[in-house]
């Protein structure tokens, strides 16, 4: 998987999991993306991509961007840059 179809699937799944109100931690997205054979040995490096997968939507998409801000939280369910 590219880093654009990675950011493309981080966004699109956002937008899906926005539309009904829920949030996931990054650990969740870190799995989901392993089932995808896409591998991230921490949250920090994820957190990274999905920081970038953010600046991508902006430019793209503004409802994809937001919904990138508020759905992956840290592991305490916190936005994790509160």
């Amino acid at each position: 998987m590219t880093q654009e179809e990675k950011y493309e699937f981080i966004g699109k799944l956002a937008i899906s999991l926005y539309s009904k109100e829920i949030k996931i931690s990054l650990s969740s997205l870190k799995s989901i993306l392993k089932d995808r054979n896409v591998i991230y040995e921490s949250n920090r490096g994820l957190a990274k991509a999905v920081s970038s997968a953010y600046k991508y939507w902006n430019k793209k998409d503004n409802v994809i961007h937001s919904a990138i801000a508020y759905t992956y939280t840290d592991k305490n369910g916190n936005l994790p840059w509160m």
